[in-house]
């Protein structure tokens, strides 16, 4: 049930270029991720990404955390309700939904197995995961379903 509201959502909502192949973040925008995955910790944390696609860059220009329902150190997800307000606020501001960014706790930034199935609900997504421990240096990757549903493809990231 939950695959078919979330591609009826994609449909009506997100209307995301499946072509992106780059993101550009500013450096105070990547802050912003840092701060909400630290806040968090050891917990995983969660967030929409918003900004402009052009060609094939997604242009991040700000995030939103949103709760990760779960409250857990391996897997996140998110109240479907939040999500869509925060995405329908963003349009009414003249910003794209370009996909969602959490953290990995125990790990690096690469999705997990229930990762590659959530990214399958709305493939044009953009999903940025940060591997995060407290203490180190975060780890960033971008990641998107590959243009033919497949597999995934990383993308290039760009912290400006």
């Amino acid at each position: 049930m939950l695959y078919y509201n979330m591609t009826s959502v994609s449909t009506n909502i997100v209307n995301l270029q499946e072509k992106i192949r780059m993101i550009e973040i500013p450096k105070n925008v990547y802050d912003n991720i840092i701060n909400i995955v630290e806040k968090h910790y050891p917990l995983e944390a969660c967030g929409v990404l918003l900004g402009k696609i052009e060609n094939e860059t997604a242009k991040v220009v700000e995030v939103k955390e949103i709760k990760n329902v779960l409250e857990s150190a391996s897997m996140f997800w998110f109240d479907i309700k939040e999500w869509m307000n925060v995405i329908l606020e963003a349009k009414e501001r003249k910003l794209e939904y370009i996909g969602l960014f959490h953290s990995h706790i125990k790990g690096s930034p690469i999705p997990s197995l229930p990762d590659r199935h959530r990214m399958l609900e709305c493939p044009e997504e953009v999903w940025i995961i940060v591997s995060y421990k407290s203490g180190t240096k975060p780890d960033i990757a971008a990641w998107r379903i590959n243009d033919f549903g497949s597999s995934i493809m990383k993308l290039r990231l760009e912290i400006k």
